[in-house]
Protein backbone atom coordinates (compact mmCIF):
# COMPACT_ATOMS: atom_id res chain seq x y z
CA UNK A 1 0.00 0.00 0.00
CA UNK A 2 1.33 3.46 -0.93
CA UNK A 3 0.20 6.44 1.12
CA UNK A 4 -1.23 8.95 -1.33
CA UNK A 5 -3.67 11.87 -1.05
CA UNK A 6 -6.29 9.65 -2.69
CA UNK A 7 -5.85 6.95 -0.06
CA UNK A 8 -6.09 9.38 2.83
CA UNK A 9 -9.19 10.94 1.29
CA UNK A 10 -10.76 7.50 1.13
CA UNK A 11 -9.99 6.77 4.77
CA UNK A 12 -11.11 10.22 5.85
CA UNK A 13 -14.34 9.91 3.88
CA UNK A 14 -15.04 6.53 5.46
CA UNK A 15 -14.75 8.12 8.90
CA UNK A 16 -16.84 11.13 7.89
CA UNK A 17 -19.56 8.83 6.56
CA UNK A 18 -19.83 7.29 10.02
CA UNK A 19 -20.73 10.69 11.41
CA UNK A 20 -17.38 11.10 13.12
CA UNK A 21 -18.23 8.40 15.65
CA UNK A 22 -15.95 5.64 16.90
CA UNK A 23 -17.70 3.08 14.66
CA UNK A 24 -14.68 2.46 12.47
CA UNK A 25 -13.39 -1.08 12.71
CA UNK A 26 -10.78 -2.33 15.14
CA UNK A 27 -8.59 -3.06 12.12
CA UNK A 28 -8.82 0.60 11.04
CA UNK A 29 -7.99 1.83 14.52
CA UNK A 30 -4.97 -0.40 14.86
CA UNK A 31 -3.57 0.15 11.39
CA UNK A 32 -4.06 3.88 11.11
CA UNK A 33 -3.60 4.78 14.78
CA UNK A 34 -5.18 8.21 14.34
CA UNK A 35 -8.53 9.85 14.94
CA UNK A 36 -10.87 10.59 12.08
CA UNK A 37 -10.32 14.31 12.60
CA UNK A 38 -6.58 13.77 12.26
CA UNK A 39 -7.01 11.84 9.04
CA UNK A 40 -9.27 14.50 7.59
CA UNK A 41 -6.75 17.18 8.50
CA UNK A 42 -4.06 15.13 6.84
CA UNK A 43 -6.18 14.85 3.70
CA UNK A 44 -6.21 18.63 3.45
CA UNK A 45 -2.46 18.79 3.98
CA UNK A 46 -1.53 16.10 1.46
CA UNK A 47 -0.27 17.42 -1.80
CA UNK A 48 0.95 20.62 -0.18
CA UNK A 49 4.62 19.88 -0.32
CA UNK A 50 5.69 16.30 0.31
CA UNK A 51 8.37 15.10 2.66
CA UNK A 52 11.47 15.58 0.53
CA UNK A 53 11.97 19.32 0.85
CA UNK A 54 15.40 20.81 1.35
CA UNK A 55 14.48 24.36 2.31
CA UNK A 56 15.90 26.65 4.95
CA UNK A 57 13.55 25.34 7.67
CA UNK A 58 13.68 21.95 9.35
CA UNK A 59 10.52 20.81 11.15
CA UNK A 60 11.05 18.12 13.79
CA UNK A 61 8.47 16.53 16.08
CA UNK A 62 8.92 15.52 19.68
CA UNK A 63 6.62 14.51 22.52
CA UNK A 64 6.23 14.68 26.28
CA UNK A 65 8.36 12.79 28.79
CA UNK A 66 11.95 11.91 29.51
CA UNK A 67 12.09 9.76 26.40
CA UNK A 68 12.71 13.07 24.64
CA UNK A 69 15.50 14.14 27.00
CA UNK A 70 18.15 13.97 24.28
CA UNK A 71 16.13 16.27 22.04
CA UNK A 72 15.52 18.77 24.84
CA UNK A 73 19.26 18.88 25.47
CA UNK A 74 19.98 19.34 21.76
CA UNK A 75 17.60 22.31 21.71
CA UNK A 76 19.04 23.84 24.87
CA UNK A 77 22.59 23.52 23.60
CA UNK A 78 21.79 24.75 20.08
CA UNK A 79 23.80 21.92 18.56
CA UNK A 80 21.76 21.62 15.35
CA UNK A 81 22.02 25.33 14.69
CA UNK A 82 25.80 25.06 15.11
CA UNK A 83 26.00 22.16 12.65
CA UNK A 84 23.52 23.57 10.16
CA UNK A 85 24.09 27.34 9.87
CA UNK A 86 21.45 29.15 7.90
CA UNK A 87 18.77 26.57 8.72
CA UNK A 88 15.90 27.40 11.06
CA UNK A 89 15.07 24.50 13.37
CA UNK A 90 11.40 24.25 14.36
CA UNK A 91 10.48 21.80 17.12
CA UNK A 92 6.84 20.72 17.24
CA UNK A 93 5.35 18.82 20.17
CA UNK A 94 2.91 16.12 19.03
CA UNK A 95 0.83 13.53 20.88
CA UNK A 96 2.52 10.43 19.48
CA UNK A 97 3.97 8.46 16.60
CA UNK A 98 0.79 8.53 14.53
CA UNK A 99 0.96 12.34 14.47
CA UNK A 100 4.60 12.18 13.41
CA UNK A 101 3.75 9.78 10.62
CA UNK A 102 0.92 11.98 9.38
CA UNK A 103 3.18 15.04 9.44
CA UNK A 104 5.96 13.35 7.50
CA UNK A 105 3.55 12.00 4.89
CA UNK A 106 1.90 15.40 4.44
CA UNK A 107 5.21 17.29 4.39
CA UNK A 108 4.51 19.42 7.45
CA UNK A 109 7.30 17.55 9.27
CA UNK A 110 10.72 16.60 7.96
CA UNK A 111 11.85 14.40 10.84
CA UNK A 112 10.23 13.26 14.03
CA UNK A 113 9.91 10.82 16.87
CA UNK A 114 7.73 7.73 16.83
CA UNK A 115 7.25 4.82 19.17
CA UNK A 116 8.17 1.49 17.61
CA UNK A 117 4.50 0.49 17.32
CA UNK A 118 3.35 3.39 15.12
CA UNK A 119 6.61 3.22 13.18
CA UNK A 120 6.02 -0.43 12.26
CA UNK A 121 2.37 0.22 11.39
CA UNK A 122 3.42 2.97 8.99
CA UNK A 123 6.23 0.87 7.51
CA UNK A 124 3.85 -2.07 7.02
CA UNK A 125 1.36 0.21 5.26
CA UNK A 126 3.99 1.48 2.82
CA UNK A 127 5.10 4.76 4.38
CA UNK A 128 8.59 5.24 2.86
CA UNK A 129 10.41 6.07 6.08
CA UNK A 130 13.28 4.62 8.07
CA UNK A 131 14.87 5.01 11.48
CA UNK A 132 17.72 7.53 11.84
CA UNK A 133 18.42 6.64 15.47
CA UNK A 134 16.84 5.13 18.52
CA UNK A 135 16.48 7.47 21.49
CA UNK A 136 16.31 5.01 24.36
CA UNK A 137 15.18 1.75 25.93
CA UNK A 138 12.52 2.24 28.63
CA UNK A 139 10.10 0.05 30.58
CA UNK A 140 6.49 1.11 30.03
CA UNK A 141 3.93 0.57 32.78
CA UNK A 142 0.19 0.19 32.91
CA UNK A 143 -0.86 1.88 36.15
CA UNK A 144 -4.16 2.04 38.04
CA UNK A 145 -5.16 3.94 41.18
CA UNK A 146 -8.48 2.37 42.15
CA UNK A 147 -7.63 -0.58 44.44
CA UNK A 148 -10.18 -2.81 42.71
CA UNK A 149 -7.85 -3.10 39.71
CA UNK A 150 -5.22 -5.69 40.54
CA UNK A 151 -4.91 -7.44 37.18
CA UNK A 152 -6.40 -7.22 33.70
CA UNK A 153 -9.13 -9.63 34.79
CA UNK A 154 -10.62 -6.82 36.86
CA UNK A 155 -11.43 -4.59 33.87
CA UNK A 156 -14.97 -4.48 32.55
CA UNK A 157 -16.13 -3.19 29.16
CA UNK A 158 -16.72 0.34 30.49
CA UNK A 159 -13.36 0.73 32.25
CA UNK A 160 -11.33 3.17 30.19
CA UNK A 161 -7.59 2.75 29.70
CA UNK A 162 -5.64 5.72 28.35
CA UNK A 163 -2.98 5.28 25.69
CA UNK A 164 -1.65 7.80 23.19
CA UNK A 165 -3.64 6.11 20.43
CA UNK A 166 -4.68 2.70 19.14
CA UNK A 167 -1.52 1.30 17.56
CA UNK A 168 0.79 3.11 19.98
CA UNK A 169 3.53 1.03 21.55
CA UNK A 170 1.58 1.23 24.81
CA UNK A 171 -1.51 -0.28 23.19
CA UNK A 172 0.65 -3.07 21.71
CA UNK A 173 2.02 -3.78 25.19
CA UNK A 174 -1.52 -3.91 26.54
CA UNK A 175 -2.39 -6.44 23.84
CA UNK A 176 0.55 -8.63 24.80
CA UNK A 177 -0.48 -8.50 28.45
CA UNK A 178 -4.10 -9.28 27.51
CA UNK A 179 -2.91 -12.27 25.50
CA UNK A 180 -1.01 -13.56 28.53
CA UNK A 181 -3.58 -12.80 31.23
CA UNK A 182 -6.89 -13.08 29.36
CA UNK A 183 -6.09 -15.41 26.49
CA UNK A 184 -7.13 -12.79 23.92
CA UNK A 185 -4.79 -10.05 22.74
CA UNK A 186 -7.74 -7.92 21.65
CA UNK A 187 -9.84 -8.31 24.79
CA UNK A 188 -9.24 -4.72 25.92
CA UNK A 189 -8.93 -2.97 22.55
CA UNK A 190 -12.29 -1.23 23.00
CA UNK A 191 -11.27 0.01 26.44
CA UNK A 192 -8.53 2.20 24.98
CA UNK A 193 -9.13 5.95 24.86
CA UNK A 194 -6.66 8.17 23.04
CA UNK A 195 -5.04 10.65 25.42
CA UNK A 196 -1.66 12.36 25.62
CA UNK A 197 0.46 11.28 28.59
CA UNK A 198 0.22 14.48 30.68
CA UNK A 199 -3.57 14.56 30.38
CA UNK A 200 -3.80 10.82 31.06
CA UNK A 201 -1.89 11.25 34.31
CA UNK A 202 -4.22 14.04 35.44
CA UNK A 203 -7.33 12.06 34.50
CA UNK A 204 -6.06 8.94 36.28
CA UNK A 205 -5.31 10.78 39.51
CA UNK A 206 -8.70 12.52 39.32
CA UNK A 207 -10.46 9.15 39.09
CA UNK A 208 -11.68 9.70 35.54
CA UNK A 209 -9.87 6.65 34.15
CA UNK A 210 -9.56 3.06 35.24
CA UNK A 211 -5.91 2.93 34.16
CA UNK A 212 -3.30 4.65 32.04
CA UNK A 213 -0.52 3.18 29.91
CA UNK A 214 1.96 6.03 29.72
CA UNK A 215 5.75 6.33 29.94
CA UNK A 216 8.47 7.80 32.20
CA UNK A 217 8.16 10.08 34.08
CA UNK A 218 4.35 10.01 34.06
CA UNK A 219 4.16 6.40 35.24
CA UNK A 220 6.58 7.20 38.08
CA UNK A 221 4.54 10.27 39.05
CA UNK A 222 1.36 8.19 39.03
CA UNK A 223 2.87 5.70 41.47
CA UNK A 224 4.13 8.56 43.63
CA UNK A 225 0.49 9.73 43.82
CA UNK A 226 -0.98 6.41 44.87
CA UNK A 227 -1.27 4.37 41.68
CA UNK A 228 0.18 0.85 41.33
CA UNK A 229 1.92 -0.89 38.48
CA UNK A 230 -0.16 -3.62 36.83
CA UNK A 231 1.97 -4.33 33.75
CA UNK A 232 5.66 -3.78 33.04
CA UNK A 233 6.60 -4.05 29.36
CA UNK A 234 10.02 -5.46 30.24
CA UNK A 235 8.21 -8.46 31.75
CA UNK A 236 6.50 -8.96 28.39
CA UNK A 237 9.33 -8.50 25.89
CA UNK A 238 12.48 -8.01 27.92
CA UNK A 239 14.40 -4.72 27.55
CA UNK A 240 13.22 -2.99 24.37
CA UNK A 241 13.40 0.28 22.51
CA UNK A 242 10.74 2.91 23.03
CA UNK A 243 11.08 5.93 20.73
CA UNK A 244 13.02 6.35 17.51
CA UNK A 245 13.88 9.31 15.27
CA UNK A 246 12.53 8.81 11.75
CA UNK A 247 12.44 10.53 8.40
CA UNK A 248 11.43 9.71 4.85
CA UNK A 249 13.89 8.13 2.46
CA UNK A 250 13.34 11.05 0.09
CA UNK A 251 14.20 13.64 2.72
CA UNK A 252 17.28 11.72 3.83
CA UNK A 253 18.52 11.46 0.25
CA UNK A 254 18.15 15.21 -0.28
CA UNK A 255 19.44 16.25 3.16
CA UNK A 256 22.23 13.90 4.27
CA UNK A 257 23.80 16.69 6.33
CA UNK A 258 20.63 17.03 8.40
CA UNK A 259 20.35 13.30 9.01
CA UNK A 260 24.03 13.07 9.96
CA UNK A 261 23.70 15.97 12.39
CA UNK A 262 20.55 14.58 14.01
CA UNK A 263 22.19 11.22 14.63
CA UNK A 264 25.47 12.71 15.86
CA UNK A 265 23.75 14.99 18.33
CA UNK A 266 21.36 12.36 19.68
CA UNK A 267 24.44 10.25 20.43
CA UNK A 268 26.12 13.29 21.98
CA UNK A 269 23.12 14.07 24.18
CA UNK A 270 22.72 10.44 25.22
CA UNK A 271 26.36 10.40 26.29
CA UNK A 272 25.77 13.51 28.40
CA UNK A 273 22.72 11.94 30.06
CA UNK A 274 24.58 8.71 30.79
CA UNK A 275 27.83 10.23 31.99
CA UNK A 276 26.60 13.49 33.54
CA UNK A 277 23.02 12.87 34.70
CA UNK A 278 23.11 15.78 37.13
CA UNK A 279 23.91 18.21 34.32
CA UNK A 280 21.25 16.65 32.08
CA UNK A 281 18.69 16.85 34.89
CA UNK A 282 19.46 20.55 35.37
CA UNK A 283 18.88 21.23 31.66
CA UNK A 284 15.58 19.35 31.67
CA UNK A 285 14.36 21.10 34.81
CA UNK A 286 15.17 24.50 33.32
CA UNK A 287 13.33 23.59 30.12
CA UNK A 288 10.28 22.73 32.25
CA UNK A 289 10.67 26.01 34.18
CA UNK A 290 11.27 24.09 37.38
CA UNK A 291 8.02 22.09 37.34
CA UNK A 292 10.15 19.04 38.06
CA UNK A 293 13.24 19.60 40.18
CA UNK A 294 16.73 18.63 38.98
CA UNK A 295 16.89 16.07 41.79
CA UNK A 296 13.65 14.42 40.63
CA UNK A 297 14.81 14.40 37.02
CA UNK A 298 18.07 12.76 38.00
CA UNK A 299 16.16 9.96 39.73
CA UNK A 300 14.00 9.45 36.63
CA UNK A 301 16.93 9.52 34.20
CA UNK A 302 18.85 6.92 36.17
CA UNK A 303 15.93 4.58 36.89
CA UNK A 304 16.89 0.92 36.61
CA UNK A 305 16.24 -0.39 33.09
CA UNK A 306 16.36 2.96 31.32
CA UNK A 307 19.16 3.25 28.78
CA UNK A 308 19.76 6.20 26.48
CA UNK A 309 21.04 4.58 23.32
CA UNK A 310 21.01 5.14 19.56
CA UNK A 311 20.62 1.39 18.94
CA UNK A 312 17.14 -0.10 18.36
CA UNK A 313 16.45 -3.11 20.60
CA UNK A 314 13.56 -5.56 20.43
CA UNK A 315 12.25 -4.28 17.11
CA UNK A 316 12.01 -7.73 15.52
CA UNK A 317 10.43 -9.31 18.60
CA UNK A 318 7.82 -6.55 18.79
CA UNK A 319 7.04 -6.71 15.07
CA UNK A 320 6.61 -10.50 15.24
CA UNK A 321 3.97 -10.10 17.95
CA UNK A 322 2.20 -7.32 16.07
CA UNK A 323 1.98 -9.57 13.02
CA UNK A 324 0.78 -12.49 15.13
CA UNK A 325 -2.19 -10.51 16.45
CA UNK A 326 -3.05 -8.86 13.12
CA UNK A 327 -1.86 -5.31 13.73
CA UNK A 328 0.58 -5.52 10.81
CA UNK A 329 0.79 -7.93 7.87
CA UNK A 330 4.54 -8.25 7.49
CA UNK A 331 7.70 -7.94 9.53
CA UNK A 332 11.23 -6.85 8.59
CA UNK A 333 13.51 -9.76 7.72
CA UNK A 334 16.32 -7.93 9.50
CA UNK A 335 16.21 -4.87 11.75
CA UNK A 336 18.77 -3.24 9.45
CA UNK A 337 16.17 -3.24 6.66
CA UNK A 338 14.28 -0.40 8.35
CA UNK A 339 17.15 1.87 9.43
CA UNK A 340 19.47 4.30 7.70
CA UNK A 341 23.22 3.80 7.46
CA UNK A 342 23.63 5.96 10.57
CA UNK A 343 23.01 2.93 12.81
CA UNK A 344 23.37 -0.15 10.60
CA UNK A 345 26.72 -0.94 12.18
CA UNK A 346 25.32 -1.01 15.73
CA UNK A 347 24.30 -4.13 17.65
CA UNK A 348 20.51 -3.88 17.32
CA UNK A 349 17.79 -6.47 17.41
Amino acid sequence: MTWTPKLFRAVGNRFAASGGSRSYSRRDALRFGATGAGLLALTAACGSGGSGGSGSEINISQGSGISYAALIIIQAKGWLEQDLPGRKINWKTVSGGAATRDGIVSGSLHLGVSGLGPYLIGWDAGVPWKIVSSLNDMPLWLVAKDPKFRSLKDFGPKDQIAAVSPGSIQSVMLQKAAQQQLGDAHALDKNIVAMAHPEALQALIAGQLAAAYTSPPFQFQAVEQGARKLVDSYDLFGPHGFNVMVTSEEYAAKNPDVVKSIYKNIARANDLITNSPAEAAQILSQAEKGKISPAEYQVYLTYKGIEFTTTPHGLLKLSAFMKEVGVIKKTPADWRDVVFDTIKGENGS
